[in-house]
C-alpha cells in the first residue's frame, strides 16, 4: 500500500515513516496539512496517517477534504492524538476518520493498525468493483430489454393489424382475403415463437459446465448432421482438422452450429460456402477457429455484433434474431475465455473461440 504520513513534528514523521516501510509499504510524508492535501491528490494513497494539530489544514479538515474528494477509491484515515484526548478522537470520527493512534507512536501498534487498514481497503475495493459490475449489468439488461421489446413489438403490431383486417373481411364475406391475412399472421407468430425460443436458449447457455475430452472432428460431424439440408442447398463444404480439447460438449456444439449457420446465411451471392474448422492449444486452454469465405464483417462492426439482438441490416442479408454470435460469446466466457472476430484470408470471417483451462 501507499501510506501518507502528515505530521509537523519531524521526529514523529521519521518514526512513522520507518514503521510504515518496515511493514512493507511505500511511505510519503508531509510536514503540514496543506502539503498533505496536495500529496493526497497526487498519489491517492490507500492509507493516511495524520496528526491532528498541524499548520494549514488540521487533521480534521484534511480528513473531511479526503472524504469529500473520494470517487470510487477509499482511503483509510488514522489520526495521531495525544493520550487522553478523547474529544479529538470523537471529532476525528465525526470528520470521517477510521482509526486513531496515540502519541508517542508505538511502531508495533502502527503495524497492527496497518494490517487492519489493508483488510478494510481491500473490502472497499471489492465492494466498489462489485458495484461497478452491477451497474454495468443493469445497463446491459436495460439495453437488452429494450431490444427485445422493439423486436417483439413489430410482429405483434403486424398480427393485430391483420387480425382486424381479417375479421372485417370475414364479416363481409371476403374469405379469400381473410385467409391471406391469416397466413401473414401465422408467419409473424412463427417469427415471434422462433425469437422466444432463441431467447430462451440464449438465457440457458453459459451456466454450469460439464467438461470432457472431445474430438473436434467428431463434434463438427455431429453439428453438421443437424444442418445437412441447409448445407446441401447452399452447396457448402465443411473442412475440419481434428484436435482434442476439454469443453462442454453440448454448448460447444451449439457454438459450432451457430457459426456454420452464419457462414451459410451470410455467403456471397453465387459463391458456395467453404467453411474450415480448426483447433490449437492456447496457453493452458485451447482456441477453436471457424473460417468462411462469405461477406465478412467490417472492422467497425466486429465488436457490436456479439451483443444480443444486434443485426447489421446489410443489403441481401437474411432476417435473423441477432443472437448467434452473442450465444457463442457467452459460451466462450463460460469456459473462461473470449470470442474474437477477424478477417479471413478469403475475405470472409474468422471467429475464434478461446477456451480457458478446465
Amino acid at each position: 500500500m501507499t501510506v501518507l504520513v502528515a505530521d509537523d513534528d519531524e521526529g514523529s514523521r521519521l518514526v512513522a515513516k520507518a514503521a510504515v516501510e518496515k511493514s512493507g509499504h511505500h511511505c510519503i510524508v508531509a510536514a503540514d496539512g496543506d502539503a498533505a492535501w496536495q500529496l493526497y491528490q497526487q498519489w491517492r494513497p490507500q492509507v493516511v496517517i495524520s496528526d491532528v494539530m498541524m499548520p494549514g489544514l488540521d487533521g480534521f479538515d484534511l480528513c473531511r477534504a479526503i472524504r469529500a474528494a473520494e470517487t470510487g477509491t477509499y482511503a483509510y484515515v488514522m489520526l495521531l492524538t495525544s493520550h487522553g484526548a478523547q474529544e479529538d478522537v470523537l471529532e476525528g470520527m465525526r470528520a470521517g476518520a477510521d482509526d486513531y493512534v496515540a502519541k508517542p507512536l508505538d511502531p508495533f501498534i502502527l503495524h497492527t493498525r496497518l494490517l487492519a487498514a489493508r483488510r478494510v481497503t481491500a473490502l472497499h475495493g471489492a465492494l466498489a468493483t462489485a458495484l461497478d459490475e452491477a451497474r454495468d449489468s443493469n445497463e446491459r439488461l436495460a439495453e437488452f430489454t429494450g431490444r427485445v421489446s422493439h423486436d417483439l413489438r413489430n410482429p405483434l403490431t403486424s398480427i393485430l393489424g391483420y387480425v382486424e383486417l381479417g375479421a372485417t373481411d370475414a364479416e363481409s364475406g371476403h374469405t379469400e382475403e381473410a385467409a391471406e391475412y391469416l397466413e401473414i399472421v401465422g408467419g409473424s407468430a412463427r417469427r415471434m415463437l422462433s425469437m422466444v425460443e432463441e431467447l430462451l436458449a440464449f438465457s440457458t447457455v453459459g451456466g454450469s459446465l460439464s467438461r470432457s475430452r472431445l474430438s473436434l472432428a467428431s463434434l463438427v460431424r455431429d453439428a453438421t448432421e443437424d444442418l445437412r439440408l441447409g448445407l446441401q442447398e447452399a452447396g457448402a463444404v465443411v473442412h475440419c482438422e481434428d484436435f482434442s480439447l476439454d469443453a462442454d460438449e453440448s454448448q460447444l456444439r451449439v457454438a459450432l452450429q451457430n457459426l456454420i449457420q452464419n457462414a451459410v446465411a451470410y455467403r456471397r451471392p453465387g459463391v458456395p460456402p467453404v467453411i474450415t474448422v480448426s483447433g490449437q492449444g492456447a496457453g493452458a486452454g485451447a482456441v477453436v477457429r471457424v473460417e468462411d469465405n462469405g461477406k465478412g464483417i467490417a472492422a467497425t462492426d466486429r465488436r457490436r455484433v456479439v451483443e444480443p439482438l444486434v443485426r447489421l441490416h446489410r443489403a441481401g442479408d437474411p432476417a435473423g434474431t441477432g443472437l448467434g454470435l452473442a450465444t457463442c460469446a457467452r459460451i466462450a466466457a463460460a469456459h473462461g475465455g473470449r470470442l474474437e472476430i477477424s478477417p479471413a484470408p478469403s475475405g470472409g470471417t474468422a471467429v475464434s473461440i478461446y477456451l480457458g483451462a478446465p
